[in-house]
């Protein structure tokens, strides 16, 4: 298998985020990864989401594309009408496998393989509590999801893309959800702040935790000056062969001390911010060169451990 091949499609361990709760409006929902048909089934008599194979083990029809729910617990193939059992036998003899699936804060993610890895759902309820989660959109970029989650470990282009005043200094660990953890400090320019904001000599300081939880899930913590107090979780799915993926991005943005949400203004603002930065890293990344062989500097030590990281994510690791 060529590199790039590899890289959009050598993973099945970890969590990855599929879908946004709120794209979930029919019964049968088509997801994908890396070029793999999968299906979210949402039936109101059942309760939670579930997510399945979505080819049919007859002759290969997409389940999702025309698939009708059916009692006890399949989906009538649109192709030749056999019923497709979810995770179990359906007595014409067919089923699709179950997946480990997560709904939570407004994400829908799937886990899809059985292999131990870091604990992400208790990671994304510890680090979400007191926090009020905020769905924000989603974009493609023409780069692989590692690129896009390695953003967290890079050092150097905090300063050079986002304006930082120094480097971030991002010193890599184990955390306590078996993650990768990147921490350093942020000084971020500031002028004509509002009073009170912790603003001195027009920069504001935030401390900075990156959580990767697989090549494709990354939560950070900005825990400094006001405004920047808040959580944000970027994912990224491989959209198929090709060097594409999907992009989605969540606020978690803290409660007030009376357990008030956050206001509106400042969640539009802040996701309009957001949004700006990740178009910043998008020029970038849409150019860059796929067969570039790197040559890397002592400030990529972060970026290098979040290489290895991903490679324990990869088939047959």
């Amino acid at each position: 298998m060529e590199a790039d091949e590899l890289a959009v499609n050598g993973y099945e361990h970890g969590w990855y985020q599929l879908a946004f709760e709120r794209d979930l409006a029919q019964p049968i929902t088509p997801l994908s990864f890396a070029g793999r048909a999968l299906m979210a089934i949402r039936d109101p008599d059942t309760g939670p989401v579930r997510v399945f194979d979505a080819v049919c083990p007859h002759r290969g029809a997409h389940l999702a594309y025309g698939g009708r729910l059916a009692a006890p617990a399949t989906v009538v193939c649109p192709f030749h009408g056999y019923r497709i059992g979810l995770g179990e036998v359906s007595h014409d003899g067919f089923c699709v496998r179950a997946y480990a699936c997560l709904v939570h804060g407004g994400g829908v993610f799937v886990r899809l393989s059985d292999q131990a890895g870091p604990d992400f759902a208790r990671g994304l309820r510890e680090l979400g509590a007191g926090h009020t989660i905020i769905p924000g959109f989603e974009m493609t970029a023409g780069t692989t999801m590692e690129v896009v989650i390695e953003n967290g470990f890079d050092n150097a282009h905090f300063r050079v893309v986002h304006g930082l005043m120094s480097l971030p200094g991002l010193v890599v660990r184990s955390g306590p959800f078996g993650e990768l953890v990147a921490e350093g400090r942020f000084d971020i320019p500031w002028r004509g702040g509002p009073e009170g904001s912790g603003a001195s000599g027009g920069r504001l300081q935030a401390r900075y935790l990156g959580h990767a939880f697989s090549p494709g899930t990354f939560i950070a913590e900005l825990d400094g000056d006001p405004p920047f107090r808040y959580r944000m979780m970027t994912t990224a799915t491989p959209s198929g062969t090709d060097r594409t993926c999907t992009i989605r991005f969540t606020l978690m943005l803290p409660n007030a001390a009376d357990g008030s949400p956050p206001g509106e203004r400042f969640t539009r603002e802040l996701l309009a911010y957001s949004r700006d930065g990740l178009e910043l890293d998008r020029a970038i990344w849409n150019r860059l060169d796929p067969h570039h062989i790197p040559r890397l500097t002592s400030n990529d030590q972060a970026a290098v451990a979040f290489g290895e990281f991903c490679r324990g994510f990869r088939n047959g690791s």
